[in-house]
């Protein structure tokens, strides 16, 4: 009869399940938060956002049928202990669904910012690896209704688990690259201008490295200790992370649009002061003030460029309609 370590599995998917349910109620804030403050936005985007949430919902409903199993239904049950649920690794299945689809969003996004001369190929590289993402995703799965027994799950792990992490990894890593290189062509000589694109590559360097440091802990847990269930206690968490960091990604265009206009207005504020003190009396002779009058349109015509972006172009430079690069 085989043993089973109370407190390294099902102690440490209890535990997952916990800050699963905390992120889950964070995603449920920001899609609500979504809808109420973007109702302008496109019918897919909005299909995308209810996509995500439903799918979190599901993954959610699942994950505390397998805890329930687990520490009430099978409670001194060593056998059933031993066995994973059929709601346990569907759940798994759902994170996986989740981050595809977050990754797939992020590469069509890239894809209109892109040149067209290289916009299939960017495009059609960063698929590839998002496919084999969810291809390795989806061989794990399998292979995990297939084994069963968790004690046999180790025996996956280099030909499914490792590349299904990998893959995961090097898909996000090329994705915020991507969107770092392409943001930075979007530089302009206006200060403004650059601390809103170097605001989006932190929001892109953040998304990219918060995902691919839970994807590396998950492996790694699962190559380490493969007799525990830490690994599931993080998958239970990072469908989560993929979620909110679309959401995020969508809310926080009011508050740069803010930032963008707060700058401009304080930009055009000090272009008048500093031009109107500048003026001289009609007593300077008209020599002067005609040299003066020119300098002054000068410094205006120079600074007024902050206005060139304005806060609705923030969704273009983050949502990537703000043309080819």
């Amino acid at each position: 009869m085989p043993c089973v370590d109370i407190h390294d599995t099902f102690g440490a998917g209890f535990i997952g399940g916990m800050v699963a349910a905390i992120l889950y109620g964070i995603t449920t804030l920001q899609t609500y938060l979504y809808y109420v403050y973007y109702p302008r936005d496109t019918n897919g985007l909005k299909v995308l956002v209810g996509s995500i949430w439903v799918l979190d919902t599901l993954h959610v409903s699942l994950m505390c049928h397998a805890l329930y199993y687990y520490l009430v239904t099978s409670f001194g049950d060593v056998d059933n202990l031993a066995t994973g649920v059929w709601s346990l690794f569907i759940s798994l299945g759902l994170n996986l669904c989740m981050a595809v689809l977050v990754q797939t969003y992020f590469a069509f996004r890239i894809c209109h910012l892109t040149r067209s001369n290289i916009r299939w190929w960017l495009t059609s590289f960063l698929m590839l690896i998002v496919v084999a993402h969810f291809a390795f995703g989806l061989e794990t799965v399998i292979l995990m209704f297939i084994k069963k027994q968790f004690s046999a799950l180790s025996d996956i792990t280099l030909y499914a688990a490792t590349p299904f992490a990998i893959a995961a990894v090097l898909s996000d890593v090329f994705i915020a690259a991507s969107l770092c290189i392409l943001l930075h062509g979007n530089r302009s000589p206006v200060i403004e201008t650059n601390t809103l694109v170097n605001t989006l590559i932190i929001y892109a360097i953040n998304r990219c490295l918060l995902t691919s440091l839970v994807a590396v802990a998950e492996v790694i847990a699962f190559a380490i200790i493969p007799d525990s269930l830490w690994f599931i206690a993080i998958d239970f968490v990072i469908g989560k992370l993929y979620a909110n960091s679309l959401l995020a990604s969508l809310n926080s265009r009011s508050a740069l649009r803010g930032r963008n206009h707060t700058q401009t207005d304080s930009t055009s504020f000090r272009i008048n002061t500093i031009n109107l003190t500048g003026l001289q009396s009609s007593s300077d002779g008209d020599s002067n003030g005609g040299t003066q009058s020119k300098m002054i349109a000068s410094t205006v015509s120079a600074r007024a460029r902050v206005k060139s972006v304005p806060g609705g172009d923030i969704d273009q430079l983050e949502m990537g309609n703000l043309g080819e690069i």
